[in-house]
């Protein structure tokens, strides 16, 4: 196993660039950044990998990369990666295929993967993350958020800004959005708990689309699926610029279903 540690003051920028294996980030209070990288292939040969991984920290900014020859390799070494740094750290990966996880609270999350889960807990800034292949994970993001997957669900608890999440084929499941929305989905379910405001465009082409709005919100509702069946439990509003909120669902085959976000958790 490969160490090093280096004097943490505040947030940092931290740039990590890994083929595949594993990477874990964790956001705590600690006066010392550290790094442990760990070949996933015993003896030499993992050793030697280990050795042209580089690992830089210099004003405020920590890369941590495997040398590119004509960008990222899909077949080259394994890798499990442990990275501890300040609260409040931005964040930016790049790999071929890694799962990724991220605890504590970050500044930012910046990620693309082609096959990979991701999870965090906690991100105050922006949120990118594009994975061809994997799952991702978010339990609080207080800013804007952009997902990008081609096959995997996605789980969001709570998002504060602006929620753009898009699925080839998977499920979408989002807690609870304040701010406009858009999510779409070929094959898979759209579910939020609760929306409160803004513009919101939900469509699913095989899947069902369940939506809680906010208690007190002001909707317009637009509302159509081709084969699939349609209910609200509320009253729209009678004109558009003056909601609170404008929901548009669309499916093709699947049903559409909006309610009050108490009663939301309840559909199926």
């Amino acid at each position: 196993m490969a160490n090093w540690e280096y004097p943490a003051t505040g947030p940092i920028d931290l740039d990590i660039s890994l083929t595949a294996g594993s990477i874990a980030v964790t956001a705590e209070d600690t006066e010392v950044i550290t790094v442990r990288l760990l070949p996933n292939r015993p003896g030499r040969s993992g050793e030697e990998a280990a050795d042209d991984v580089t690992v830089d920290f210099s004003g405020d900014r920590l890369v941590i990369a495997e040398p590119k020859y004509g960008g990222l390799r899909r077949h080259g070494p394994s890798f499990s990666l442990d990275v501890k740094v300040p609260p409040g750290s931005r964040c930016t990966v790049r790999t071929a295929a890694c799962d990724v996880a991220c605890d504590g609270e970050l500044g930012a999350l910046d990620i693309r993967t082609a096959s990979g889960d991701v999870g965090a807990a906690v991100v105050t800034g922006p949120v990118q993350v594009h994975t061809a292949s994997g799952d991702v994970k978010l339990d609080d993001a207080a800013a804007e958020l952009t997902v990008h997957t081609g096959t995997g669900d996605v789980r969001i608890g709570h998002v504060g800004g602006e929620l753009a999440v898009d699925t080839a084929s998977g499920d979408i499941s989002i807690g609870n959005a304040a701010a406009s929305a858009s999510a779409r989905t070929a094959s898979g379910n759209v579910r939020i708990a609760s929306l409160a405001a803004g513009h919101a465009d939900l469509t699913s082409v095989s899947g069902d689309v369940a939506v809680g709005v906010a208690p007190g919100t002001g909707v317009y509702l637009d509302l159509g699926s081709v084969s699939g069946q349609v209910s609200s439990d509320l009253d729209a509003s009678q004109t558009e610029g003056r909601a609170d909120l404008e929901l548009r669902c669309r499916t093709v085959s699947g049903s559409l279903w909006v309610g009050r976000a108490a009663l939301a958790g309840d559909r199926s």
